[in-house]
């Protein structure tokens, strides 16, 4: 329920933010810089397990309403289990999203992701191996001087046996530049 609080409390941070960018004028064409954002995603649990997230993302402006893109990210859990030392986990992996935007700051979500980790090394300590999943959702995003700021709800649609993921998956993140304007 604490997790929800915080979840609302930003979600409300981003509603009442105030549009502060100049409008362009509707001849004017975004440029092939303006069109391209950078951005990602951040995250911090600390406790049982310990998680750390670091995962950036490039994405192109194809139209107002269409927004593909790629993404890298980096992963660190430490978990404890009863009767075994903590064990850490350095998770590596890449990803293909897509954002469709069917009004100006609400997008649909879908994003394909490999993740190479180490999964269960309790048992078997050293064996590295791959999971594939495919997310999707919907987010919100807030636009603000060429950049923004936004929350997805995403679920995990094909959750295999060591998935590190428990639906529904809450990120928040931002991107500098990539705009409709």
């Amino acid at each position: 329920m604490r997790f929800l609080k915080y979840v609302f409390v930003i979600l409300l941070l981003h509603l009442s933010c105030e549009v502060m960018s100049q409008q362009r004028p509707s001849s004017d064409v975004p440029t092939f810089r303006e069109r391209i954002g950078i951005g990602g995603n951040l995250g911090l649990r600390i406790g049982n397990p310990t998680y750390i997230e670091v995962s950036p993302i490039l994405g192109y402006r194809v139209s107002p309403f269409l927004m593909p893109g790629v993404g890298v990210s980096y992963r660190y859990i430490k978990y404890r289990m009863f009767g075994f030392p903590p064990q850490g986990v350095n998770l590596y992996g890449a990803s293909a999203w897509m954002r469709v935007y069917p009004v100006p700051m609400v997008f649909g979500y879908a994003e394909y992701e490999l993740l190479n980790g180490e999964w269960d090394p309790f048992y078997r300590p050293g064996i590295r191996s791959n999971i594939f999943t495919t997310f999707v959702g919907a987010g919100y995003s807030q636009e603000m001087n060429g950049s923004s700021s936004y929350i997805m709800v995403l679920f995990a649609v094909n959750q295999e046996a060591f998935s590190p993921y428990v639906n529904p998956v809450i990120r928040v993140g931002f991107m500098l530049g990539g705009t409709a304007e």
